[in-house]
């Protein structure tokens, strides 16, 4: 009994210490969302805006009562056939506007199916020493997937793939449904805030690996939180192919799989079944069936033999260098640079970065003001950007869509998804804040893949475009938090609701001063943004 309790205490100290980081977390980027946003242009210049947070302020007050007038007063429902309805209108809606806007691929989506439309016809170039294939070796299962695809639906046809992707949109908010559905009692909620959550479609041309890795990940996700409630074999089965699979698709996903293990020790502590490691042997031998079956499928098309590519410290130390227009921490082909003048030698390559984040780091604690500055500009500029890059994205690929819906659209998109990301990381904070004592891990497996994405990132290559799924998935607890919200004020007398909006408003007001915002970043954008909107070109 006295071990029962020791390993009881010990799942909740890790619930509450989940917690606690996303308290920290969220509470950070809360106030830099309140008090600046930022903007990235089409290429990838970065601009850090001052806000005013008393606006902000306003609107997080108003959530309650427009939550309770639609719930109490109108009498408003979420229904299992609202959520199809919504989600076959959007479908609908992304379906036409693929087709209207026919937007080519570019940068690295073009290249990948440029590399896959080669191997069609015979041409294994992109896998020579020095290319592509070779440098970005993460990619390859991208690659095989639409070769496959351009053998199905034609020679490339990337209005076939983007409509694929929209697939593979639809089945991850179905798959997210069902894990809700086992998670919390909002499920329906917070399905329609994921179904809602609009940055996530605007990826729907997007022909890279995000989209289809993150789907399968999700549905991998499903079958583990059955397996956890089972201990089913084939459900154990069925969640390593399915994530094994995604993370082909985006090795990025790694992070979910640390998650799913994290939530099995979890397990494993609070119920003492060792049956619940089947689940990481799973995982494990489907990944290793994936990477082996991947190279073998290049070893046939381009008579390719795995290598390491670039090495993982160059991308650590290009997200320790800062341009002068780009975000602190983006791409700067650092990357690619190294990897030339290393004569495409993986350890040499390796070596020469790690050279370049000693001298890095040198410079960082040489001038601390500095240091300090660089990770808020890198943090606000990842977590900050409140279209997660889906407005950006579309752009430079049509020029008459440009002209008349992107580029005249940027300054509404921005303040509208500005508003909604101060929510979004508002309410998911009060969850955490007033659900910070609850001991069910499985709810909080979104948190931990969320803490997951924020670590690796801050030492990561930087790009608002990788925050989008973990914002996703901050949905669910936004959610949650809004209605914790409107108990918490309903619970309140006249008196007490006045003195708590009274608050709200003071600090919004205080922290609307401009030397939060120059705090922010340490050198405001806002006339250099007012130049680019009036001639983006």
């Amino acid at each position: 009994m006295e071990n029962n309790g020791s390993q009881s205490k010990l799942y909740t100290y890790i619930c509450r210490f989940t917690a606690w980081i996303m308290i920290v977390l969220l509470s950070i980027l809360t106030f830099l969302s309140v008090i600046s946003t930022v903007f990235v242009n089409s290429y990838d210049q970065v601009y850090y805006i001052g806000d005013t947070a008393f606006i902000h302020a306003l609107i997080i007050i108003s959530v309650p009562f427009i939550v309770w007038l639609l719930h109490v007063k109108l009498r408003f429902r979420v229904t299992d056939r609202m959520l199809v309805l919504c989600l076959i209108l959007i479908t609908v809606l992304i379906g036409i506007y693929i087709a209207l806007a026919d937007l080519p691929p570019r940068f690295d989506q073009r290249v990948v199916r440029s590399i896959a439309a080669d191997l069609i016809v015979g041409i294994p170039d992109d896998f020579s020493p020095g290319a592509y294939g070779v440098m970005y070796p993460n990619n390859h299962g991208i690659i095989l997937f639409y070769y496959l695809l351009m053998k199905f639906a034609g020679y490339e046809n990337y209005i076939v793939m983007q409509y694929a992707n929209l697939f593979f949109m639809v089945l991850t908010e179905i798959a997210m449904y069902f894990v809700l559905r086992r998670l919390i009692p909002l499920y329906r909620e917070a399905s329609l805030g994921l179904i809602l959550f609009m940055p996530y479609w605007g990826f729907s041309t997007f022909l890279y690996g995000n989209i289809p890795g993150f789907c399968l990940c999700m549905w991998g996700l499903y079958f583990a939180l059955r397996f956890l409630d089972s201990l089913k074999l084939h459900d154990a089965l069925l969640s390593g192919l399915f994530t094994a699979s995604g993370c082909r698709f985006k090795e990025n996903m790694l992070i979910l799989v640390i998650a799913v293990s994290i939530l099995i020790i979890c397990e494993l502590i609070r119920n003492r079944k060792l049956r619940s490691l089947l689940l990481i042997l799973s995982i494990v031998v489907f990944m290793l069936i994936g990477r082996s079956a991947t190279d073998l499928a290049f070893r046939k098309l381009a008579d390719y033999r795995p290598e390491s590519g670039m090495p993982g410290s160059a991308f650590i130390a290009m997200g320790m260098h800062e341009q002068e227009y780009r975000g602190a921490g983006w791409f700067d082909n650092y990357t690619v640079d190294t990897y030339e003048k290393a004569g495409h030698d993986t350890e040499a390559a390796s070596a020469a970065a790690k050279e370049d984040i000693r001298a890095s780091f040198r410079n960082f604690m040489a001038h601390p003001t500095y240091l300090a500055g660089f990770y808020i500009r890198k943090t606000a500029s990842t977590w900050n950007e409140p279209s997660c890059y889906s407005w950006t994205l579309q752009q430079g690929r049509n020029e008459a869509w440009d002209k008349a819906i992107f580029l005249p659209g940027i300054p509404y998109i921005l303040s509208l998804f500005n508003r909604l990301q101060t929510l979004l990381y508002f309410f998911a904070l009060l969850y955490f804040i007033m659900h910070r004592k609850d001991t069910d891990f499985k709810v909080l497996i979104f948190a931990v893949f969320f803490t997951g994405g924020f670590l690796f990132h801050l030492l990561w290559e930087a790009g608002s475009q990788y925050a989008l799924f973990y914002a996703m998935t901050l949905t669910i607890y936004a959610v949650c938090g809004i209605s914790d919200a409107c108990r918490f004020v309903l619970s309140l007398d006249k008196k007490k609701k006045t003195h708590t909006a009274l608050i709200v408003l003071c600090i919004g007001l205080a922290l609307s001063l401009p030397v939060f915002s120059s705090v922010l970043t340490l050198n405001r954008d806002n006339d250099r943004f007012e130049e680019y909107l009036a001639d983006p070109y």
